[in-house]
């Protein structure tokens, strides 16, 4: 089974980094858990699906 290293704050690319920022801002904690830093390695599946996550976050709104 292969494995890969977790992509680390200080290691991360700009794009990565930007996406953990807005993790922490938005969860307001001051790390980014192991989740996040794994599936870092693709920039674009961590965006996605960080997205998805606020979405189901966000604060329910009444419908009339």
């Amino acid at each position: 089974m292969a494995t890969f290293k977790l992509i680390e704050y200080k290691d991360a690319s700009p794009e990565v980094r930007a996406i953990y920022d807005d993790i922490m801002t938005t969860r307001k904690i001051d790390w980014v858990n192991n989740f996040w830093k794994a599936i870092a390695h693709d920039p674009a599946t961590l965006k996605r699906t960080w997205d998805s996550i606020k979405q189901i976050m966000a604060p329910a709104h009444s419908i009339h």
